[in-house]
């Protein structure tokens, strides 16, 4: 399945109803960051809402597929410690098991390869939430 980038969009910003391809999407990630800006929401047309946050160097990056879904992460299995400094735009710093997060840049081309071909990357560790297999 192959997604052109307009039925991405962020779900919390003026520009909400702007379409981002996975290459767009990348970018802008990193970008939020150096605006202090580390949580972002992406929303599709068919109701999933993508969120990543990121404390600069590790990224938690949420998949859910709707309001009452629990939704799926991320992970790096295998490794071990915590991470701090992931602050949610309500203002709450958060800390967050380096199992449960992966490195920025993984996150980036995790969250393109979702938005471009509706996917995670066959390289990408995930833990479904919801208690199902993925």
């Amino acid at each position: 399945m192959t997604n052109t980038g307009t039925g991405w969009r962020l779900s919390d910003a003026d520009d909400a109803g702007v379409g981002y391809d996975g290459e767009q999407a990348r970018r802008l990630i990193g970008s939020r960051f150096a605006w202090a800006t580390a949580e972002t929401w992406f929303a599709a047309d068919d109701g999933r809402r993508l969120g990543v946050v990121t404390n600069g160097a590790r990224a938690m990056v949420i998949l859910v597929n709707g309001d009452d879904d629990p939704g799926e992460h991320l992970a790096a299995f295998g490794a071990e410690g915590e991470s701090c400094g992931y602050i949610l735009a309500n203002g709450q710093s958060d800390t967050y098991a380096d199992r449960d997060t992966v490195p920025l840049d993984t996150a980036g081309r995790a969250v393109a390869h979702l938005i471009d071909h509706g996917t995670w990357p066959d390289d990408v560790g995930v833990i479904a939430d919801r208690g199902d297999p993925t």
